[in-house]
């Protein structure tokens, strides 16, 4: 017996003295910001003590830190330290921290090499239509302080560039429009303190003339009916999302910005296009012009879907966008005919025009319930599709429903790190499983993008539910910070949709989950630009259940209680907006 005991005791005492573990699930080794602080999160045995390069770190009962870590410029070699019952484990975390490009000191004068800007070629074909805000080049470099800068093009009289910052130099040139420019070169001079003047070119060369517009068609193949993936969108100057074309839309481009083809659809009106996605017709070709002929109605009582067909002369660029109860359809260079009548349509239905676009308003007499627009396969028309709600029944909302669950991520995709050793694409699929047995318990059919640990592309999620005619699409997340955002604040479930009909569902979802007792409300998200929820065909939203960067949303993830907590606020949110659907 006394051995045994000798035994077990020699056995504790290794246990205790046993080097405690640190595991580092956020920043990666040598990871690069440009921020003063980084998101330091993982987790050490319970009960271990943790210090950063010397300096104490808080840690929970469980072993978890989430901390918010100053860095100096250059590189911070972290020295993590878990130390446990006399015995100590120690990891290294290398991370960067990055600085703006230095300015130049103010003496002697010069030009910081590989500062001057435009660092790509730029093009106005048909300047003299250009509204003046197109017609503006800005020119920038960084100098020496305190010094009179300025910026020529080609043979152009040189303009002054201007100091906006300590050591950064702007100058924006506004072309007439008649200038004859092919190629031609960008320089800046700088004149500093000393009186010393130096001289610089850009990589990126200027094109102006007074012709017109080349004429572009749309070549790549269209991802789904009403997905709208990014990797075919057209953005604005600023980079928003603007149109989705389709294969055959046929438009004017005005020129090139940034490696990108600038369409103009109207006066003042530009979208970038990736010029890999566009056929450029021989510059004899005329720019395109549409005829809208009188809109006709097809199926307007059905049980489901209805069509406004909109007969054009050509595929016009046209967008679609869905504000409140209404749909509004315009298209870019497109005038009614001389025989246009607005027909009787299921709603209200009305029309404006300029002289360079038409717009419809419709606003249908039942919610909306996914909505798509298409050109015809064999014409020009382009199609309006409209879904009508479903038939719910209020004693059993969820019975013949169709809903698509999305447990993001899966396979090589991780999705958030988890700081206490499980990544979110683990945490949300347990969640959707349990979610989707809810659901169907109560009589819906669910359908999984995913049931095991495995990749999925991204559009092949949002393809399935547009395949099987769902009625709702909802993807299932964690969220995380990213770089350079304070964790000690943001916390709670939020829900992420597009389009105004999805609101409903959205406020239903986030309704139940904001009632988990300490979890938090991170709020509704509208107008969000993500791949699961620009699918228009159902309804879609996108649901962050909780942050993986808050201690307690994390903790509550990792606990089987709380997954099912979320799971179910998930499955009664959804429930819930069906009952009340018109």
């Amino acid at each position: 017996m006394r051995a045994l005991l000798i035994t077990a005791a020699l056995m504790a005492l290794g246990a205790a003295r046993a080097a405690p573990d640190v595991s580092i699930a956020y920043p990666p080794d040598g990871h690069r910001v440009s921020y003063d602080h980084v998101l330091l999160e993982g987790s050490v045995t319970p009960g271990a003590t943790l210090s950063v390069s010397g300096t104490p770190a808080s840690v929970g009962p469980d072993g978890l830190f989430i901390l918010w870590w100053p860095l100096r410029a250059g590189t911070n070699d972290l020295r993590l330290v878990a130390v446990s019952g006399g015995a100590q484990a120690t990891r290294t975390l290398r991370v960067v921290r990055t600085l703006p490009a230095a300015v130049p000191t103010a003496t002697p004068t010069r030009i910081a090499v590989g500062s001057v800007t435009p660092t790509t070629d730029a093009a106005w074909w048909d300047a003299p239509a250009d509204p003046a805000a197109e017609r503006t080049l800005v020119v920038a470099f960084r100098g020496s302080p305190g010094g009179r800068g300025t910026a020529q093009v080609g043979t152009l009289a040189p303009v002054s560039a201007r100091e906006v910052r300590a050591g950064v130099y702007e100058a924006r040139l506004t072309l007439s429009g008649a200038e004859a420019l092919e190629r031609a070169a960008v320089r800046v001079s700088l004149t500093g303190r000393d009186g010393r003047t130096v001289s610089a070119g850009a990589p990126g060369r200027v094109t102006v003339r007074a012709g017109r517009a080349r004429v572009g068609v749309f070549t790549a193949p269209v991802i789904g009916q009403a997905i709208n993936p990014s990797t075919t969108v057209a953005e604005t100057p600023d980079g928003r999302p603007l149109l989705y074309p389709r294969s055959g839309m046929t438009f004017e481009v005005a020129g090139a910005v940034a490696g990108q083809l600038r369409a103009r659809l109207a006066p003042g009106v530009s979208a970038l296009i990736d010029p890999a996605n566009v056929a450029l017709l021989p510059e004899t070709a005329f720019p395109p012009r549409g005829t809208l002929g009188s809109p006709l109605v097809e199926d307007p009582g059905g049980a489901g879907e209805w069509t406004l067909r909109l007969p054009l002369g050509t595929r016009m660029p046209f967008t679609v966008t869905n504000d409140g109860p209404a749909l509004r359809v315009t298209l870019y260079g497109t005038q009614p005919d001389a025989t246009f009548a607005v027909p009787a349509v299921p709603g209200t239905l009305s029309v404006t025009r300029t002289p360079d676009r038409t717009t419809l308003t419709l606003t249908p007499e039942h919610a909306l319930w996914g909505f798509a627009a298409n050109y015809d396969a064999s014409t020009a028309d382009l199609v309006l599709s409209v879904r009508r709600p479903p038939a719910v029944d209020a004693a059993q909302p969820l019975a013949g429903r169709v809903i698509v669950l999305d447990a993001g991520h899966g396979g090589s995709e991780f999705g958030g790190a988890g700081a206490l050793r499980t990544p979110e694409k683990t945490l949300v699929l347990d969640i959707t499983l349990r979610a989707a047995e809810q659901l169907r318990a109560r009589g819906a059919d669910v359908v999984l993008t995913r049931s095991t640990d495995e990749r999925v592309p991204l559009y092949d999620r949002p393809l399935l539910a547009e395949s099987l005619g769902a009625d709702l699409l909802v993807s299932v997340h964690a969220n995380a910070l990213p770089d350079g955002r304070d964790p000690r604040g943001p916390r709670g479930p939020g829900v992420y949709y597009t389009h105004a009909q999805a609101a409903p569902l959205a406020r239903a979802i986030q309704a139940r989950l904001r009632a988990i007792p300490g979890l938090g409300d991170d709020g509704l998200h509208p107008g969000a630009d993500l791949a699961l929820t620009r699918p228009s065909g159902q309804l879609s939203v996108l649901v962050e259940t909780a942050y993986l960067t808050d201690p307690q949303n994390l903790r509550t993830l990792m606990s089987d209680t709380g997954r099912a907590q979320l799971a179910g606020a998930v499955a009664d949110g959804i429930e819930d907006f069906l009952r009340g659907a018109p």
